[in-house]
Order: structure tokens, then sequence, then C-alpha cells
């Protein structure tokens, strides 16, 4: 479960930063997940909360966006990829179905650009 690793990366970084700002406590956090990085939410949330217990991040609010990748034609078009017709049954679009997305200009395959990062946008303390 790679989720764990992330989540332990994740919680170094909350921590460290709370502790170089003098925080007291970690109100939330807001994450913004690629669609490409097959990241399960619910586990990455379950870890992040496991991790938490005890430390000045418990019971911080995790948000989480997701990022759809942007794409590119040879026509020209670089833009949002879209989100693509058919859904996987838990509403995440696989890689596959985002690699038969067309161009909305030409019609012709998008090459995918990101989609893959996973970020922390944002940390809120309590000084």
């Amino acid at each position: 479960m790679h989720e764990y690793s992330l989540a332990c990366e994740i919680f170094e970084t909350v921590i460290e930063t709370a502790d170089k700002n003098k925080a007291i406590a970690v109100n939330s956090i807001t994450l913004e997940i690629g669609g490409l990085t097959h990241v399960s939410p619910e586990q990455l949330l379950f870890c992040l909360d496991v991790l938490s217990r005890n430390s000045i991040a418990e019971g911080a609010k995790v948000n989480v966006n997701f990022v759809p990748p942007s794409g590119e034609c040879e026509c020209g078009y670089r833009g949002d990829a879209g989100v693509p017709d058919k859904l996987r049954d838990e509403d995440q679009p696989s890689l596959y179905e985002y690699a038969i997305q067309t161009c909305p200009v030409c019609g012709k395959l998008l090459q995918l650009l990101g989609g893959d990062e996973l970020m922390i946008r944002t940390i809120d303390i309590e000084i």
C-alpha cells in the first residue's frame, strides 16, 4: 500500500512546517491529487489519521481536491483533458479512460500532461 508511504511524507512535511512556525495545532491540510496518481483517498486519509494521533495534527481536517490532467494536441490545443465520459465504479477515471481522450478542436487523441501530482496546497496552523 503506497498510500502509507505517501501519508508518512505528507505528515513529516506538515509537522516540520508547523514546528518551524512554532504552531500549537494543525487545523487543516489541503491536498491536490492528480487524476493519474492512482492514490486511494480513503486509504490516504486513514493513514494520515493514524499517523497524526497524539501529535499537534491530531483531528486536523484534510481536504482533498482532485485535479484532472491537461492535454496537448498536435493541432495546437492545450488545456484540460476533461473528465472521461465513462467513469469507473469509484467515480475516478482510470489511466486508460484518460488516455483515450480526444481533442475538443480536431478530434485526435490528446497527449496527457501532468495529472500525477500529489501536493500539499495549504497547511492551516494555530500559533
